[in-house]
């Protein structure tokens, strides 16, 4: 693979991952939840 080609697959697969963690943080609920499940194993 050319090197060109591996840049943009490893900078698009970050930009991927920021939009992820970004979108994730525009639901709020979706925090309470993962917070109220995690403190319920303890």
């Amino acid at each position: 693979m050319n090197l060109l080609v591996k840049k943009i697959l490893i900078y698009g697969s970050a930009l991927l991952l920021l939009l992820l963690v970004f979108s994730m943080y525009t639901q709020p609920s979706l925090w309470i939840t993962l917070s109220n499940q995690f403190w319920s194993c303890f």
